[in-house]
């Protein structure tokens, strides 16, 4: 993963975290029990739910914070954590049922590389689900830009790949993305859920520096970071909510299954 991803383990846990959930069941559903890789564990979600299948875990992430959290988050479950970075895993040829990457690849520096990785550790038979987000704004980047804007935000530059890296940002643009890495993609289209998340958490998340909107706010000045918090506040309260006083966020991600 990029390096703007290291060092926030932490508040990514408290926030963020959830939403990247809620494609783990639609994962785990794709691919067949057995010895199971997880890549870019993040704070170990997927590998705890995997083992709660009765799956052989191994989960890696590039980043040792999210490492430690991950083990923390199946301790007695039997999984395997360990540090591990693509495009260059330490892993032998086809030895995984399957692999999974959770918004992984459109993190990585070279999503081709990353996929050609992939395809390598799966086992003749198996299977590997990718998730990505796509270029549609989401719902929680339409609050944070419509606070931004309202704060008087200063623009931070976007950070993108050099065109012959990068990948088309679409459901079809992933099932190219992993044609590509010389495997028979199955399955692939868009997968929709509602993000819960309490407001809090989304500031912690913001404020730990998470993603391209806490990138954001840390670039602003103090006053302009006091404004953003009052207006997403503003914003947030005119959204759904759950009976738990949750903001509601319909959320969408690209996914992708293929066969080795």
């Amino acid at each position: 993963m990029t390096a703007a991803w290291a060092g926030v383990g932490a508040a990514y846990a408290r926030s963020f975290a959830s939403l990247c959930e809620g494609t783990v069941p639609l994962l785990l559903d794709r691919t067949p029990d057995g010895d199971h890789l997880d890549v870019g564990c993040g704070a170990g979600a997927l590998a705890r739910a995997a083992a709660g299948r009765g799956r052989r875990v191994l989960a890696v992430d590039s980043d040792p914070e999210m490492v430690a959290l991950a083990r923390e988050a199946t301790v007695g479950l039997g999984v395997r954590v360990s540090q591990a970075a693509l495009p260059t895993l330490a892993i032998a040829s086809g030895s995984a049922d399957a692999v999974t990457a959770n918004f992984v690849v459109n993190h990585v520096p070279d999503p081709w590389a990353a996929v050609a990785e992939l395809a390598r550790v799966v086992r003749p038979g198996g299977r590997l689900a990718v998730t990505s987000w796509t270029s549609a704004p989401t719902a929680q980047a339409v609050l944070f830009r419509r606070a931004f804007e309202a704060s008087g935000a200063r623009p931070v530059p976007g950070q993108r790949l050099p065109e012959h890296l990068d990948y088309d940002r679409s459901a079809d643009g992933l099932v190219d993305l992993l044609a590509g890495g010389g495997l028979r993609v199955v399955d692939g289209g868009e997968h929709r859920w509602d993000w819960h998340v309490d407001e809090q958490a989304l500031l912690t998340g913001i404020r730990g520096g998470v993603g391209a909107v806490g990138q954001t706010y840390l670039a602003q000045n103090e006053e302009v970071r006091r404004r953003f918090e009052g207006e997403l506040h503003v914003l947030a309260a005119g959204l759904d909510a759950d009976p738990q006083g949750r903001v509601v966020l319909p959320s969408v991600a690209a996914y992708a299954v293929a066969a080795a």
